[in-house]
C-alpha cells in the first residue's frame, strides 16, 4: 500500500486517485524522494530536487531559478542546471533563456498566478507558438529540446522559483502519470523552497535590520547571508561571478557600518540582531 506518500495528501478523492496511480514501489520512490528534499540543506536542496524529480519524471535538460518578485516584474536569479543531465547549458545560456521567455506576454502572465502550478508546454502553447518565439527556437534549435515540463512554486502569493524539464524528441513528451508525481510532490517542495526563500518572513526581517540599522546595500546583505552560511571569500566571489578582491571590499565595508572588525563578528552581529540569513 502506498500510505507514506498518501497520508500527506489531505483531500480524500485525491488520496484515492494516489493509491489507485501509484504501485507500492512507486509510493516508497515517493516518499524517499520526499524524505530527500525534506532533509536537505540550503546548499543541495535544489539539486536533491533535481535528484528526485530525475528518477519520477526523466529529463534530458534540467534549469532552475529563484525568483525575486517586484510589484511589476519577476527577476529570475540564480540559475542552475542538472549537472548530470545529458545537455547541460552554461549561467549565461540558462539567463538568456529566462530573458527571452519574458518577452512573451503569454508566458510572463503565468508568473502572476495565486498558487503553484505544473504544466507541459504542449498543453498551454500551440506548435506556432513554439516554433516561432525566440524562447521556443532557442529551446529547439540550440539546446535541442523538443518538449518541456514547467514546475512554478507559489506560496503566499510569491513565486519562489521554476524547475524546467526538457526532453529531446526521441525521449517523447512528459506523460500524465508522470505530471501527477510531480504534483504530489509539489506541495512538499514549495514549503522548503520558501524556507530557503529570501523574500520569506525572515529575509523580511533580516533585510529590515540589515537595511535600516546598519545601511547595507543589497549586495552587501548578499554577502552578509553568504557569510552567515560559512562561505569562503573565493567560494562568495564564485556565486556572484565576481573577483576575490571586490568581495573584501565589500566585506571591509560591511564591518565598517556594523562596527565591528572581521568576519566572525559579522557573524555574530546578524546573531545577535536576529538577521542571520540561510537563503538561496
Amino acid at each position: 500500500m502506498c500510505y507514506g506518500i498518501c497520508v500527506l495528501i489531505t483531500n480524500p478523492q485525491e488520496r484515492q486517485e494516489c493509491m489507485l496511480q501509484l504501485n507500492e514501489q512507486e509510493c516508497w520512490q515517493m516518499s524517499t524522494g520526499l524524505t530527500r528534499i525534506m532533509t536537505a540543506s540550503v546548499e543541495d536542496f535544489r539539486h536533491i530536487v533535481f535528484e528526485v524529480l530525475s528518477e519520477i519524471a526523466p529529463f534530458d535538460c534540467g534549469v532552475s531559478y529563484v525568483v525575486k518578485n517586484n510589484p511589476n516584474h519577476k527577476d529570475c536569479l540564480e540559475p542552475l542546471a542538472h549537472p548530470q543531465a545529458k545537455f547541460v547549458p552554461t549561467v549565461t545560456e540558462i539567463f538568456r533563456a529566462a530573458e527571452l521567455a519574458h518577452k512573451s506576454s503569454a508566458y510572463t502572465s503565468m508568473e502572476w498566478q495565486n498558487k503553484s502550478f505544473i504544466f507541459r508546454d504542449s498543453d498551454m502553447f500551440s506548435e506556432e507558438f513554439l516554433s516561432n518565439t525566440e524562447i521556443g527556437r532557442m529551446i529547439h534549435d540550440e539546446w535541442g529540446m523538443s518538449y518541456a515540463c514547467k514546475i512554478f512554486l507559489v506560496h503566499n502569493d510569491l513565486l519562489l522559483g521554476k524547475f524546467w524539464l526538457l526532453r529531446q524528441e526521441e525521449s517523447g513528451n512528459f506523460q500524465e502519470k508522470e505530471l501527477f508525481r510531480l504534483r504530489l510532490l509539489e506541495p512538499l517542495v514549495t514549503r522548503k523552497m520558501y524556507e530557503f526563500h529570501p523574500q520569506n518572513d525572515k529575509g523580511r526581517y533580516a533585510k529590515k535590520v540589515l537595511t535600516e540599522r546598519f545601511g547595507l546595500t543589497d549586495r552587501e546583505r548578499q554577502i552578509t547571508g553568504l557569510i552567515c552560511r560559512g562561505m569562503t571569500n573565493q567560494q562568495i566571489a564564485d556565486k556572484l561571478f565576481c573577483a576575490e578582491t571586490t568581495v573584501k571590499k565589500h566585506i571591509s565595508s560591511i564591518a565598517k557600518k556594523m562596527n565591528v572588525s572581521n568576519r566572525t563578528e559579522i557573524f555574530h552581529c546578524c546573531l545577535m540582531e536576529n538577521a542571520v540569513q540561510s537563503f538561496i
